[in-house]
């Protein structure tokens, strides 16, 4: 769930980018062992929403201290380091860093003990904080944001979590911050409610909605009785299958453009 520039101005690409690295939260002195080689696979997308597609698989180097993994480091093909994340008996723990192809720093998220815990930062390629999200032990709003060249800065997607699994809705925005183009609902990491997916012209796509109750796909008759019975399932509302969206009052406090530092 990164922050994206989908475009860059002139003026980005003649800044000069601040290339100074954080401090890792990884011990010095590791030692890194190849856990699986750089691998890219392309294919044209179904979907005109999404474009072509690529699935890029890094590659990853456990980092080794005293005979224990006290982290991980994923590379991109040129030897760039992609993500660092540090770990503490196999699980995260400490901040996680992602950085973009030009060395630019792209987000940090705190981990304890695999969660994520504290707030979490996402940065622009001039180096400034665009957006902010907290969580407690992994409960919370997972809040990621997007940029069009050097425009405004809006909220793209919205993924709600409890201890640390998905748990209620999952909303991908468009940028008017009012309709959505992907929406999901969770519940306890299972799929659990109405999943929709929408067309550029916000029309549904071929196959939705789709119904699940506690992971498993049923028919919509079969989720509509569900539901009379299970407070935990969204009731469906045909006005639904339309992607614009009345948000509650969490969320649209969320929307609120971030000021930048």
């Amino acid at each position: 769930m990164p922050f994206i520039l989908a475009a860059n101005s002139p003026a980005d690409r003649n800044a000069k980018i601040q290339m100074r690295r954080p401090k890792s939260d990884i011990p010095t002195g590791v030692n890194e062992r190849v856990v699986r080689r750089y691998k890219e696979q392309r294919s044209e997308a179904k979907s005109k929403w999404i474009g072509p597609a690529s699935i890029i698989q890094l590659e990853i180097r456990e980092c080794i201290l005293r005979g224990e993994v006290v982290g991980q480091r994923a590379y991109d093909a040129e030897g760039r380091l992609s993500i660092e994340t540090a770990l503490k008996n196999g699980k995260k723990h400490g901040r996680e860093f992602n950085w973009n192809a030009d060395g630019s720093l792209l987000s940090v998220e705190p981990y304890s003990d695999g969660r994520v815990h504290g707030t979490a930062k996402q940065y622009d390629h001039r180096g400034r904080v665009v957006g902010t999200y907290k969580m407690v032990h992994g409960t919370g709003y997972d809040v990621w944001r997007n940029q069009i060249a050097d425009g405004p800065v809006y909220v793209s997607e919205i993924h709600s979590n409890l201890h640390g699994s998905l748990h209620g809705f999952v909303w991908w925005l468009n940028q008017d911050q009012k309709s959505v183009h992907d929406e999901k609902h969770w519940h306890e990491g299972l799929f659990h409610g109405i999943e929709r997916e929408w067309t550029f012209e916000g029309k549904l796509r071929r196959g939705y909605p789709k119904y699940w109750v506690r992971g498993e796909a049923v028919t919509k008759r079969q989720y509509i009785a569900a539901a009379r019975n299970d407070p935990t399932l969204p009731p469906f509302r045909l006005g639904d299958n339309s992607p614009k969206r009345e948000f509650p009052l969490e969320i649209r406090r969320l929307l609120k453009a971030p000021k930048r530092k």
